[in-house]
């Protein structure tokens, strides 16, 4: 089965901020595969707030909960500069604050294709 055109994720600089190795390098071997850059990955939120305030970013996704602490500082910090993010959690809404309800999610588990589209529809429209 071929993928589709993703050529233009090439150079695509995301923050990958994930606590669980296997996971964190699922996500990295898929954004190498479709072109992107991968800035990290981290597994926690004062690693992934100073790459989030220093760093050029095209896009950002936020495991929410790392090891017991949310990822809502760095959310913030990435609104605050206008990089474009999404929530990877396995809890739905529960323990969304209102102000990131709006936020494109991925319900772990979640399919690969899933994350190629998410990147393609929210992160690549930012940037042309």
């Amino acid at each position: 089965m071929s993928r589709p055109d993703r050529s233009g994720l090439n150079g695509l600089r995301v923050l990958v901020v994930e606590d669980t190795l296997f996971i964190a390098d699922l996500i990295v071997d898929e954004l190498a595969e479709i072109g992107c850059t991968v800035v990290g990955p981290v597994p926690r939120v004062d690693q992934a707030l100073a790459l989030a305030e220093r760093e050029t970013l095209d896009g950002a996704l936020l495991d929410v909960n790392l090891a017991g602490e949310f990822c809502f500082p760095v959310a913030r910090a990435l609104a605050a500069r206008n990089v474009p993010f999404a929530f990877l959690t396995g809890y739905g809404d529960v323990g969304l604050p209102p102000e990131f309800r709006a936020v494109p999610r991925l319900t772990k588990p979640f399919e690969l294709s899933a994350l190629d589209n998410l990147i393609s529809d929210q992160f690549l429209k930012r940037t042309v």
